[in-house]
Formats: structure tokens, C-alpha cells, sequence
């Protein structure tokens, strides 16, 4: 068996498509998810610190690289351990009488958008890097990916059965999407990684200052044109060269390397088991904060 990346055969599973790029493309796909206006005032009003980006970033990068390793890659039963976990923090995200937009973190219809943006960071990872997937491709992908969603509350029968399917629900799911300052606010700190300044004192600045700019040209160059106008950004020709540039990059480690993904998310597997088997919360300890309309949580 070759060690390089073998493109003649197509991917069939995420965890086979995604490439290094996948690495640079979690804020983007978390504006993709927060442009949806109710998951978007879930993440800015939750009460859950514990799982807060802007309180507990380091926690937060894991949790949620954890979560697509067992959805991608775990037993069923890790599926359900996760499922209970995450469960009992989301029932804390939900919103209260008065809330303009109404929300719960629970709902299995907002699930399916994060799972099929969840799925879009998969497909873009390669797609950047190697152009267009066949729609038969496309199809076996999407087919072996409802675990991205089905692992908390949606249902099977919730996603696409096919990749003509998603792509008519992704967009029309975003067409009407809006966004308030509030969360593009939220959203520019995370790409440009200040939020960490507050959060961390001067290693928080010192990194935001040093890798800022390169975590936000990333987030831009890989977030779909209709997301990327939401937040108020430009792309210039310019931006596209230095990407084009820097996918080779990319690619080249890809092919000499294509196992990295597995083993990245391999670790993330094992260190939620050795957490179960310990009797470890996979999630940490759960804090959850009174109401407060002004806090800044993720």
C-alpha cells in the first residue's frame, strides 16, 4: 500500500476526504453556522461558560474536534456518549420569553444545517485543493456523512439523500440568512483570533498579533462567497494568488502525507475513550451562568 495520496479511487468516507486544509477551515465554517440567525443568537446569548470559545478556547478546539471524530470515526456507542454529553449542554442554550429570535440548541432542524455545513468543510477541503468531486462521489459521501448530524438529535430521515438534494437545501436553507453586528462582531474575533486577548493577557495579544492575520486570510480565502459578503468581507485577485500559492502548499504535504488527518482525528478518538473509561465528563465539568444578555459566549 502506497503512503502517498492515492487520487484514482475517490473518497467515499469524510474522514478519507478531508486533506490538511481541513485544518484551516473552522472558523469559516463556523460563520457558515452562525449565519443561520437562531444558531447565531444560541452561540452569542448560551449560558454554558464551560463550552465557550471566549472563555475556554483551548477546551473548546477540543470538544469540537472530538465531536467530528466520533462522528466520522466512533462506535455507536461512542456516538451515544457524546449524544448524552452534549445533550444536557445544549438543553441550557435555548432562548426565554421576550428573545426576538426563538431558539434551542436541541432543535434537530438547526442540527441538520450545522451537520450540512459540517459536511461542506469536508467536501471544501478537498475540493480547494483538487477541484470538483463527481456527483457520484458527491452522492456516496453525503450517504456515509449522516453521522455528522445523527450522532445528537437529528434524524436520519432529516438528511439529503442525495448531493443534488443538498446542494438545493444549502442554498436555499442561506438565502434569506441575515446577521446581526452582535454576532459578526463575535465571528471577526474568532477569525482574527483577538478574542484570545482578553482571555489570555499578553500570550493572548502576542498570538493574535503574530497569527491573526494568517488565521483570518485562511477563514476568508475558504469561506463561500455568500458568507463571506454576511460578514462584510472583500477577496481580491491578489488574495486568490497567495491562496492558490499557498494550496499547493497543501497539497504537496497531502500527498506525501495523507494519513495525517486519520491520525489527528485517531488521537481525538482515543482521548475521549481514555476520558469514558476514567469515568472523566467527556465535556468536562458543566457550568452554566445565570441569564445575561450581554455576556459573550460561544
Amino acid at each position: 500500500m502506497t503512503p502517498f495520496r492515492n487520487r484514482q479511487s475517490p473518497p467515499e468516507r469524510p474522514i478519507e476526504v478531508a486533506t490538511p486544509l481541513f485544518l484551516t477551515l473552522p472558523v469559516a465554517n463556523i460563520i457558515m453556522q452562525l449565519a443561520e440567525p437562531r444558531v447565531g443568537e444560541g452561540v452569542a446569548h448560551s449560558r454554558v461558560d464551560s463550552g465557550s470559545a471566549f472563555k475556554r478556547a483551548v477546551k473548546r478546539s477540543r470538544t469540537t474536534a472530538q465531536y467530528l471524530a466520533v462522528a466520522i470515526a466512533g462506535s455507536d456507542a461512542d456516538r451515544q456518549i457524546y449524544r448524552d454529553a452534549v445533550r444536557e449542554a445544549h438543553s441550557h442554550v435555548r432562548s426565554e420569553v421576550g428573545d426576538k429570535v426563538r431558539y434551542s440548541a436541541n432543535d434537530p432542524k438547526l442540527q441538520l444545517w450545522v451537520a450540512m455545513c459540517l459536511f461542506k468543510g469536508y467536501i471544501d477541503s478537498w475540493e480547494l485543493l483538487y477541484g470538483p468531486l463527481d456527483e457520484a462521489a458527491k452522492d456516496t459521501l453525503l450517504a456515509n456523512s449522516a453521522t455528522l448530524g445523527t450522532t445528537l438529535e437529528m434524524r436520519q430521515a432529516q438528511w439529503p439523500a442525495s448531493w443534488a438534494e443538498f446542494d438545493r437545501q444549502f442554498t436555499a436553507f442561506s438565502a434569506d440568512f441575515t446577521m446581526t453586528a452582535e454576532v459578526r462582531d463575535l465571528l471577526s474575533a474568532l477569525a482574527d483570533l483577538s478574542f484570545l486577548n482578553e482571555q489570555w493577557g499578553v500570550l493572548g495579544r502576542a498570538i493574535s498579533t503574530v497569527a491573526g492575520p494568517v488565521n483570518e486570510f485562511f477563514t476568508k480565502a475558504t469561506l463561500p462567497p455568500r458568507f463571506r459578503e454576511l460578514m462584510g468581507w472583500e477577496w481580491t485577485e491578489a488574495d486568490e494568488r497567495l491562496f492558490a500559492l499557498a494550496r499547493k502548499g497543501v497539497a504537496a504535504v497531502d500527498f506525501v502525507a495523507p494519513w495525517t488527518m486519520k491520525a489527528y482525528w485517531g488521537l481525538y478518538l482515543v482521548d475521549m475513550r481514555i476520558r469514558t473509561r476514567l469515568g472523566a465528563p467527556i465535556l468536562g465539568k458543566l457550568v452554566v451562568r445565570p441569564r445575561d444578555r450581554h455576556a459573550q459566549a460561544a
